[in-house]
């Protein structure tokens, strides 16, 4: 039997709740109206706590929240906020203990049975909000960052994302990271100006950006309508105002979001972005190319005055060398930076990679790159989730071959 604690000020709430779950079996629904019969009622074990936030109208949150988390932390609960009762700073106060407790918070706006139909989604399942929620989503994180400015970190990290949003399977999250020199707009010749993560800061700020709220922020990329572009902002001198606690909420949020994220970042550990996606990251991909002041110099410099205090060793990371050529020793480099080698990515002749950077136009979406897509959809391969039976859940360059000639074409006409 599951044990449901309902606070709602409404009579009929526990029978108007009951008739949504009809299907659900096996369910006892206590139904409390006041704050007082709230904290006497606590004494006794409940798996699941629906609030109505309008019946503390005089209390204030971290005395009720901090409770509700003291005297059932067994409890999966789920607040729906009353726009009609509290002010900002109040609201803002439960999404913030909401969710350091891992609580559900439903968005204000809802009333009567629209309140109560949340509540059933979660009860049933269907929502996938919040860590500790019934259906929560804990997709992987993907760290793409060079040793050197310049050394392709962006080329992997897009080309990569569109190889595993080729496949249809999966929800696939390209957050522009990269706080100083933001890239990924120009890489994909995307036009809109107004989505970025820019907007996103003031619910990054008070920890109450939702998985809608992220998708709603992103782009989709032309017609592949699982691929979620973030993309970085303009304003260039606000990239040290992302603290690392609203770094830590958006990729919190975005593996909630997505089945894979994948995260461009600046270089250098000097914001963050790159520190706090590097250190949560699942899979860490440095990018490089054959050059003594980038593989050596540059990661060699930075990993002995930053990095090893951060806790990574070399093994935590992924050595991707880009642009090779026929007599580079990939291998090698490799073996000197004491990391494993993800792929050496072949560079491509004829001008193609700077026309793709300047004309918007991506080498992965590109004719005569074949030698690079097969190092791309190997890398992609990492990412993706095995099957039953043991192989990537990847359709393989079949789907991208399928999509590339429109994809070139919507690419540069729109």
């Amino acid at each position: 039997m599951t044990k449901l604690l309902l606070i709602h000020p409404e009579a009929d709430a526990a029978d108007r709740l009951s008739a949504l779950l009809g299907s659900v079996r096996g369910l006892d629904i206590r139904h409390i109206r006041s704050r007082e019969s709230f904290f006497s009622r606590l004494e006794e074990p409940f798996d699941l706590v629906m609030v109505h936030a309008g019946v503390f109208y005089d209390v204030y949150p971290w005395e009720w929240v901090q409770e509700l988390s003291r005297r059932q932390p067994q409890a999966q609960a789920a607040i729906a906020l009353d726009a009609s009762v509290y002010d900002s700073f109040l609201l803002e106060a439960i999404s913030r203990m909401a969710d350091q407790h891992h609580y559900t918070i439903i968005p204000i706006g809802l009333t009567g049975d629209g309140m109560l139909e949340a509540f059933a989604s979660i009860v049933n399942g269907d929502r996938k909000d919040s860590p500790g929620s019934p259906g929560y989503r804990e997709g992987s994180l993907t760290a793409v960052w060079s040793a050197a400015s310049k050394d392709g970190a962006t080329t992997i990290a897009v080309s990569t994302a569109l190889s595993l949003a080729a496949s249809g399977r999966m929800t696939i999250g390209l957050i522009d990271g990269n706080l100083h020199n933001p890239e990924i707009r120009s890489f994909l010749n995307l036009t809109d100006p107004d989505p970025s993560g820019f907007k996103l800061r003031p619910k990054l700020q008070t920890q109450t950006l939702t998985p809608g709220d992220l998708i709603d922020a992103c782009i989709s990329y032309r017609k592949i309508p699982n691929l979620h572009i973030l993309t970085g902002s303009r304003r260039r001198d606000t990239a040290l105002d992302v603290t690392p606690e609203m770094m830590a909420h958006l990729l919190r949020t975005s593996r909630a979001a997505f089945d894979i994220t994948i995260v461009d970042l600046n270089s250098y550990p000097d914001n963050a972005a790159t520190i706090c996606t590097v250190r949560e990251a699942d899979h860490r991909w440095l990018v490089a190319q054959n050059h003594y002041a980038s593989f050596q110099m540059s990661w060699g410099e930075w990993y002995e005055c930053y990095w090893k205090y951060a806790g990574l060793v070399p093994g935590d990371v992924s050595f991707i060398l880009n642009r090779t050529t026929a007599d580079d020793k990939p291998e090698r480099i490799a073996e000197l930076l004491r990391m494993p080698l993800a792929a050496a990515v072949p560079n491509i002749g004829g001008g193609l990679g700077r026309k793709a950077v300047h004309e918007g136009n991506p080498l992965y979406l590109s004719s005569g790159t074949e030698s690079f897509t097969t190092q791309i959809d190997r890398l992609a391969a990492r990412l993706a989730p095995t099957n039953e039976q043991g192989g990537a859940a990847l359709a393989g360059g079949t789907v991208r071959r399928k999509i590339g000639l429109l994809q070139r074409w919507t690419a540069l006409f729109g």
